[in-house]
């Protein structure tokens, strides 16, 4: 699953292939923002849908509500286009200042202890929709080129790259 998953975020131009030095099993920091010629709020309406991801991030198929609808501690089900399934709680929303939170409960992915935040600021002339995450990866000792830090941290890069690049056009109307 990783292997694929790395594949399309490496066919998208968004990481190398090159294998990253191990480092200790540390809290890894993912940012990347991109800029919208958008009003923030039309940003925001891109990127809030709880019940919807794959409308504008097409690394997924689908989104499946599993509990609670779309308010705080629901539970969804989002399904990446070549089949695993995440399961993620929705832990804070915040229409007002454009923002939200959850976390992940299950992954396919060897991370843990994900926690991640997308806000859309109004910048004026334009917006600009941030998405950060906090996690670690699951395997403490022992990573391999493909589950050590960096590669975890390109890997969620590359994710929230083609993600956020979609939000953008999706945003833009184009």
């Amino acid at each position: 699953m990783i292997k694929a998953l790395q594949a399309s975020i490496v066919a998208l131009g968004l990481m190398s292939t090159a294998a990253m030095a191990e480092s200790p099993w540390n809290t890894l920091n993912t940012y990347e923002s991109i800029r919208v010629t958008a009003p923030a709020a039309k940003a925001f309406g891109v990127v809030a849908r709880w019940d919807a991801l794959q409308t504008w991030c097409p690394a997924f198929a689908k989104t499946e509500i599993v509990s609670g609808g779309t308010a705080v501690g629901s539970v969804r089900a989002v399904t990446l286009k070549d089949g695993p399934t995440f399961t993620e709680e929705l832990l804070a929303r915040d229409t007002a200042g454009r923002s939200y939170k959850y976390k992940i409960i299950e992954s396919p992915l060897p991370i843990v202890e994900y926690v991640s935040t997308v806000r859309v600021y109004d910048m004026g002339d334009y917006s600009e929709i941030v998405w950060l995450a906090t996690y670690k990866r699951r395997a403490q000792e022992n990573a391999t080129a493909e589950s050590d830090d960096a590669a975890m941290m390109n890997l969620v890069r590359g994710l929230y790259k083609a993600c956020l690049g979609n939000a953008k056009m999706v945003a833009e109307g184009r």
